[in-house]
């Protein structure tokens, strides 16, 4: 699996981060999420809800 988000699309909401902060941060300056590293297997699972509740659509998950 591989996250990236689509800074055009994000609204610095906060969701991922507070879901997920060893992955995602909000960076204030761009006004957008930023992935810190990608989710380890255990925070997989996780990873995947992020991307299904973004209220934005801008996680983008790919599977290998």
């Amino acid at each position: 699996m591989k996250l990236s988000i689509d800074t055009d699309a994000c609204v610095s909401c906060g969701m991922c981060a507070e879901r997920l902060p060893d992955v995602f941060r909000i960076d204030r300056v761009a006004r957008a999420a930023v992935i810190v590293r990608q989710p380890r297997p255990a925070e997989q699972d996780d990873a995947i809800e992020a991307a299904e509740d973004c209220p934005a659509g801008a996680i983008v998950l790919r599977k290998h």
